[in-house]
C-alpha cells in the first residue's frame, strides 16, 4: 500500500504550477489517494507531503482525498483545513469549508475564518445564485462557508435549549435543585421573622433603669429600718 502511496505521491510531486488537469481526473486521483489512508499515520503524511503543493490541482486532490477517507476522523487536522480556508485558490477555500462541515469541526478560530470567508453572502438567496453559476468559485466557497458556519451556530442555539430542560428525577442534577430550593424556603422563612420583630422605647417612668440594673432572676431586697 505503501508502495502504491508513494507511486502516487511522486506522480502528483511532478507536476508544476503551470500544469491543469481535468476535474474528472482530480476526482479519480483523490478517490486513489483516498484507497492509501487506511492506515494510521498516513493522512498526516498527505497533509505533510501535498497540502501546501503549489499546482492547486494537486492541493486540491489531497484534500479531497482526506474527505473521502474520513480522514478528520483518524487524526486532527483541524489547523491544516484552517489553512485552507485561506488558500489563493477559491476552490480550495470550497472544499475545506466542505470537509469542515461534514467533520463538524468547531472553535473560534474555525468560526472565525467561515465567517471571514462567508462575507456578505445571504442564504438561501445566494445559494440560489450560486446554483445559477456554478463556474464561480469564489461565490461557491462563500456559499459553502456560510453553510458551514449555520452549522455550528444551530449547534450552539440547540445545546443552550437543551441546557434549560428540567433534569431527569433520581439524577443528581435533580438533587442539587431540590436542596437548593429547600435552603431558599428556608431563608425566606427566618427572613419573614426577622422581619416581624420590634422593639419598643423605654421610657423613664416605666422603671427600665432600676429594672436593667437587676440581673436576670434577682429579687430586690427590702431597706433596713432606721
Amino acid at each position: 500500500m505503501q508502495l502504491r502511496y508513494r507511486m502516487l505521491v511522486f506522480k502528483l510531486n511532478r507536476m508544476t504550477q503551470q500544469d491543469r488537469i481535468s476535474a474528472v481526473e482530480e476526482i479519480a486521483l483523490a478517490g486513489q489517494l483516498a484507497e492509501q489512508l487506511e492506515k494510521p499515520g498516513m493522512v498526516e503524511r498527505l497533509v505533510a507531503d501535498l497540502f501546501d503543493h503549489e499546482n492547486f490541482h494537486v492541493r486540491r486532490i489531497a484534500l479531497n482525498a482526506v474527505r473521502r477517507a474520513h480522514g478528520y476522523l483518524q487524526a486532527d487536522i483541524s489547523l491544516a483545513l484552517l489553512r485552507k480556508l485561506g488558500d489563493p485558490e477559491p476552490w480550495l477555500r470550497h472544499d475545506a469549508a466542505w470537509v469542515l462541515q461534514e467533520a463538524g469541526l468547531d472553535s473560534p478560530h474555525i468560526r472565525a475564518a467561515l465567517r471571514q470567508l462567508a462575507g456578505p453572502v445571504m442564504l438561501p438567496y445566494d445559494m440560489i445564485r450560486a446554483k445559477a453559476n456554478p463556474s464561480d468559485a469564489l461565490l461557491q466557497a462563500q456559499v459553502r462557508a456560510r453553510q458551514a458556519l449555520d452549522v455550528l451556530l444551530e449547534r450552539q442555539t440547540a445545546g443552550k435549549v437543551v441546557a434549560k430542560l428540567p433534569y431527569a428525577a433520581g439524577t443528581l442534577g435533580h438533587s442539587h435543585k431540590k436542596r437548593r430550593e429547600q435552603l431558599k424556603v428556608t431563608f425566606e422563612k427566618h427572613r419573614e421573622r426577622g422581619a416581624k420583630l420590634s422593639f419598643r422605647r423605654l421610657e423613664p417612668g416605666d422603671g427600665g433603669e432600676s429594672n436593667a440594673a437587676k440581673g436576670p432572676g434577682t429579687k430586690a431586697r427590702p431597706l433596713p429600718k432606721p
